[in-house]
């Protein structure tokens, strides 16, 4: 079996009195039981350039565990080919945050 980490949006239209079957957390919390569930109010687009910590399901438990490229990351000037370069650099800084807190954890865990 093949394994692969995706990283979602996952929106709650709230279009509904009765809550679903499916809605194990309440209308308005939506979450990998919704697309489970195939609620009707599940909505979902891609998460792009993201950077995240998910908690024990697997969700990103607050705003402050995530960070994405945008808003005042992109160039100023609109030019695309900086923003292949800048998103290219945010890549390689992600790729080294990543490594660099597998190395901090296992370094304070030995000294635990």
């Amino acid at each position: 079996m093949k394994m692969r980490h995706v990283l979602l949006e996952v929106y709650c239209e709230n279009n509904t009195t009765e809550p679903p079957l499916c809605c194990n957390e309440g209308l308005g919390k939506p979450g990998y039981h919704c697309l489970a569930g195939n609620c009707p109010n599940v909505s979902y687009t891609q998460a792009p350039f993201e950077l995240a910590y998910a908690g024990e399901y697997g969700v990103v438990p607050d705003p402050d565990a995530r960070v994405g490229f945008g808003g005042d990351m992109f160039p100023i000037d609109k030019d695309e080919e900086k923003e292949v370069k800048f998103k290219e650099l945010w890549e390689r800084i992600c790729r080294q945050k990543i490594q660099e807190a597998h190395d901090e954890y296992m370094k304070q865990v030995k000294e635990i």
